[in-house]
């Protein structure tokens, strides 16, 4: 983010798009949970890895993405372990980057990174798995033993 902007009212042909998902989004909810609680229960065990936490039950949140952290404990760098996961053929993605390293903010209000200890752990270990509904269990199972084998 260079600039502070404004979100704009999506096209009429993308809000007919989406309610028509609209009707099928349980159902979606339901399958990214089913491969959610499938990560849960393989990760759950690697002590370098930070697992989200929901304050809600399972079935109240969107699950619209698995973020994982890699922390201290972690004997390989975030930016490594993406290299890593894509020669295996697993996409992933960096989501939440704190404000403080936004440009704009970063400038219009003078923000050091050494002033957000926990942003910035957080945000330097941070890695979106893959997560859809319908996802086959043979893609999770890949995935997480990917994991296990980069990080153990």
């Amino acid at each position: 983010v260079v600039e502070a902007g404004y979100k704009y009212n999506m096209p009429d042909v993308n809000a007919a798009i989406g309610l028509g998902q609209l009707e099928e989004a349980e159902i979606f909810r339901a399958e990214r949970q089913r491969a959610v609680e499938f990560y849960f229960t393989q990760l759950q065990s690697l002590d370098m890895i930070d697992l989200p936490i929901s304050h809600i039950p399972p079935e109240d949140h969107a699950w619209h993405l698995f973020p994982i952290v890699l922390n201290s404990k972690a004997q390989i760098s975030r930016n490594e372990f993406i290299d890593q996961m894509a020669a295996a053929g697993i996409g992933t993605s960096v989501h939440y980057k704190p404000l403080h390293r936004m440009t704009y903010y970063k400038e219009r209000y003078n923000l050091k990174a050494e002033d957000y200890p926990n942003a910035e752990r957080t945000w330097k270990g941070n890695v979106s798995l893959p997560l859809y509904p319908f996802m086959p269990e043979g893609d999770l199972v890949y995935i997480c033993n990917t994991i296990k084998q980069l990080l153990i």
